[in-house]
């Protein structure tokens, strides 16, 4: 009979804000995946990986949403990390595991995964299940205003002149691209080299 694992899976957030999953732990991570993205409210389309964990929440290995293996390899050689090749037993492998689930490597959504109970499947059950819910979660595109946090950007108006960003390196490469280039003064395509040669 399949055993069933009921994970508490928390957002990294100020407020608190978990759901509790139940999934067989022969499923495919990716049905993990889905079933946070749907738990939390959120659309399935950014890259995203589960990190085996510890204690004191270190990223071990990585199991991530798509196949990064080297497709040159011989059969045999590749490592089988994918998500579709992977299992929730093989992430969380006994009640003692922990594991991280991060989403949008742009902005960073982590989530904490813990299991609470092992146990086998109901003969009616339906899984993945979302059995419990605490707090409101965010919006998806709440953390676009803190890319830019501490970023003191002062564009200035749009006044035909080079844009200021307040960092003396970037506009500088700003200002050199007012100047003339070591080609004859004009940016030249690939085939314009044709003819200095």
């Amino acid at each position: 009979m399949a055993q069933i694992l009921r994970l508490r899976v928390i957002l990294d957030t100020e407020e608190d804000v978990f759901r509790d999953i139940e999934i067989q732990t022969d499923a495919p991570l990716m049905h993990l995946h889905f079933a946070v993205l749907d738990a939390f409210g959120w659309e399935a389309g950014e890259m995203a990986s589960f990190f085996q964990s510890d204690e004191s929440w270190s990223r071990g290995q990585e199991f991530p949403l798509m196949d990064m293996s080297d497709p040159m390899a011989e059969p045999g050689d590749q490592p089988e990390e994918a998500m579709t090749q992977r299992t929730v037993g093989d992430l969380v492998p006994s009640l003692a595991s922990r594991a991280i689930y991060v989403y949008d490597f742009l902005r960073m959504w982590c989530f904490y995964v813990e299991p609470v109970t092992l146990q086998d499947a109901k003969p009616d059950g339906a899984y993945p299940a979302l059995c419990h819910e605490f707090g409101t979660p965010p919006a998806f595109d709440s953390k676009d205003g803190e890319l830019l946090d501490g970023m003191d950007l002062d564009l200035g108006e749009d006044d035909g002149k080079p844009t200021r960003t307040g960092d003396p390196e970037i506009d500088a490469y700003f200002d050199d691209d007012e100047d003339d280039d070591d080609f004859g003064g004009e940016h030249l395509s690939i085939d314009d080299l044709d003819g200095l040669i």
